[in-house]
């Protein structure tokens, strides 16, 4: 990315939209982890980020990270991470705003406030997504005050080309998601949500069409509910996944291999604890090899299951600080900047 600065004729060939396209597509479509990375976020008191190559925590025993400068300059204040998409990273900044980042190219491009009337436990769910139709990526922010209703959620979009806010449809009545981002899959952001119906709650998904901006239920594989944690949403391969603690021995991924078809969903791999499953729980899963190796992350480690043999690898990071929070992200050269 450095030779955007040696003239503005590589600075305008760059930013390009065709060459950004071209390359996305080639980034996008490799099987070989060559453009993939993973952003890891530090258990430190200073908000730390590194990012190292997926490939090499693959393939490699020890990797070698990389100190990414984030654009806020607030070393104490933690801000959560969103998603990515398409090399774009979205981090929420105190439930208010956005920071789209793209750690290629060191460009980034913070959202205006969304002025919610905030109160203590109120929180909002972000989610990252991209609107092909309209060539534009999206952040979807849903709101919930339980001071008011716990069972409404007030819903804004962000357009990144306008660079505005703009309401929409809320979640139907009785419709909370819990809070975690939504998960962007064939063109929508999809949230585990609480239908609450009368004296009873349901766990259901909640899929956000960005272009046509409507809602769909998507429904959940047949799942052994009464021996399961609360189910969280991931995306591996480009699917929709679901993942849950099973009687606190085996952490289950689930896989829609197509979107929106519920006989679809295969349990791609139950992953089973060693020890200390009452304090730590298995977060990912990041990524899964051509060979069926799973990335996850377990007390502050990035770790490898083999469901092949069952065996488990530890990647050495080096200057590794252990780690709270990851994300895997493709290097791009989309800009979060309209040229």
């Amino acid at each position: 990315m450095r030779f955007r600065c040696v003239c503005k004729s590589w600075m305008s060939l760059i930013s390009d939209p065709y060459l950004v396209k071209k390359h996305l597509h080639l980034s996008t479509q490799t099987t070989n982890f060559t453009h993939h990375r993973i952003l890891l976020s530090a258990t430190t008191a200073e908000f730390h980020l590194e990012s190292c190559s997926v490939s090499s925590l693959l393939n490699n025993p020890s990797t070698i990270c990389e100190d990414l400068n984030y654009p806020v300059k607030n070393k104490f204040r933690h801000d959560g991470i969103v998603g990515s998409c398409n090399g774009l990273l979205c981090f929420a900044i105190k439930g208010d705003s956005v920071l789209l980042w793209n750690p290629s190219t060191r460009v980034s491009k913070k959202s205006p406030p969304l002025s919610n009337n905030w109160r203590p436990g109120c929180y909002t769910d972000f989610g990252l997504g991209y609107d092909k139709k309209n060539d534009d990526y999206k952040v979807v922010a849903v709101f919930c005050d339980p001071n008011v209703s716990f069972s409404e959620s007030k819903v804004k979009v962000y357009s990144m080309a306008n660079n505005s806010w703009r309401k929409i449809q809320d979640f139907r009545h009785g419709v909370t998601p819990y809070q975690n981002s939504g998960k962007f899959v064939s063109g929508a952001l999809n949230w585990a949500a609480n239908y609450s119906v009368g004296s009873s709650s349901l766990w259901i998904i909640v899929s956000l069409d960005l272009y046509q901006e409507t809602y769909k239920e998507i429904q959940p594989p047949d799942y052994e509910k009464l021996d399961c944690s609360t189910p969280t949403l991931g995306v591996l391969r480009g699917c929709l996944c679901m993942n849950y603690d099973y009687k606190r021995t085996n952490f289950v991924v689930w896989l829609m291999e197509d979107y929106g078809v519920r006989e679809s969903w295969i349990k791609l791999v139950s992953v089973p604890y060693l020890s200390n499953p009452e304090d730590f729980s298995y977060s990912g899963p990041y990524c899964i090899s051509e060979n069926g190796e799973v990335l996850l992350m377990f007390e502050f480690d990035l770790i490898l299951y083999d469901p092949r043999d069952h065996s488990f690898k530890y990647p050495k990071i080096q200057s590794g600080k252990g780690w709270f929070d990851a994300e895997v992200y493709f290097e791009t050269l989309v800009s979060p900047i309209k040229h």
